[in-house]
C-alpha cells in the first residue's frame, strides 16, 4: 500500500489535545506510511508532527470538514477521522481493503448509526482519492450560504450527493460501535444514561459522537478511556 494522507479537523470548541491524541491512536494502529495533516485554528498548540493547514474563515462548525476536499496533499489517497472517533485496534487491514476497491467507489466509510435525518452515509471516517473528490468542495462553495443551512449538517449534504459509497461495516463485522447506542443504556423513563465501567475490546473503532465526548469520559472517570485515548 502506498503512503497516504492522514487528516483531521481541529477547530473552534475542540482542543488541540483531540488532534494530538487522534494522531497517537492512528500511529499505534496503522502499519503503513503516512503524512499527517491538521486543519486548525490553533496551530501553536498542535503537535509538531502535524503539517498544519489554516482553517478557512468562511466555514464554521461541522462544515469545516468540507475543507478536507479542498487540499493539495502529497499522496493520492486520504484518510479522515472525526476527533471523537477512537481507534482501539489495528486498522491496517481495513484501509488496505478500502484502498484496493477505491477505483470502483467515490468514498469508503461506515454508515451512520441511526441513519441521521434518513441518510445512511456517515462522515466520521472517510477514505478517498484526493484529486478525484475535489468536485465535492467545488459544488459546496458554489452556493456556500445555502448549503450551510442544510438540516443535519455535513454528512447529510455529502450523503445526498455521493452515489458510490463503500460501507466498510458490511465487510468487517467488528469495525465500529457507538458508545451511546451499542454500549450505553437509558433508564426506563429516559432521564438517565449510563455506560458500563468495563468493555470488551473486540472491535476496532469506538464512536463517541454527540455526548459524552472523550474529555468528558475522562472527567467521569470512565476507566476504559485511559487505555484508549492517549
Amino acid at each position: 500500500m502506498d503512503p497516504i494522507n492522514f487528516i483531521v479537523v481541529c477547530t473552534e470548541n475542540y482542543s488541540a489535545e483531540y488532534a494530538n491524541k487522534s494522531l497517537s491512536m492512528f500511529k499505534r494502529n496503522f502499519e503503513g506510511n503516512f503524512t499527517p495533516f491538521c486543519i486548525t485554528d490553533k496551530k501553536d498548540q498542535i503537535s509538531e508532527e502535524y503539517n498544519c493547514i489554516e482553517k478557512q474563515p468562511e466555514l464554521s462548525g461541522w462544515w469545516n470538514k468540507l475543507s478536507i476536499f479542498n487540499q493539495i496533499l502529497p499522496h493520492e489517497y486520504t484518510f479522515y477521522v472525526d476527533l471523537d472517533l477512537l481507534i482501539m485496534n489495528p486498522l491496517t487491514e481495513v484501509l488496505e481493503f478500502a484502498h484496493q476497491l477505491m477505483p470502483d467507489y467515490e468514498i469508503a466509510c461506515f454508515g451512520d448509526h441511526v441513519q441521521w435525518h434518513g441518510e445512511q452515509f456517515g462522515s466520521a471516517f472517510m477514505y478517498f482519492e484526493q484529486k478525484k473528490m475535489y468536485w465535492i468542495y467545488e459544488e459546496f462553495i458554489q452556493d456556500l450560504n445555502a448549503n450551510m443551512l442544510t438540516e443535519g449538517g455535513d454528512q447529510i449534504w455529502l450523503g445526498q450527493r455521493l452515489e458510490k459509497v463503500l460501507y466498510l461495516e458490511r465487510h468487517f463485522n467488528n469495525l465500529v460501535k457507538s458508545l451511546k447506542i451499542d454500549l450505553g443504556e437509558w433508564s426506563a423513563d429516559r432521564t438517565q444514561f449510563s455506560i458500563p465501567q468495563e468493555i470488551t475490546r473486540d472491535f476496532i473503532l469506538l464512536n463517541c459522537h454527540g455526548k459524552p465526548k472523550p474529555q468528558q469520559l475522562l472527567e467521569m472517570n470512565w476507566r476504559p478511556i485511559q487505555n484508549i485515548w492517549y
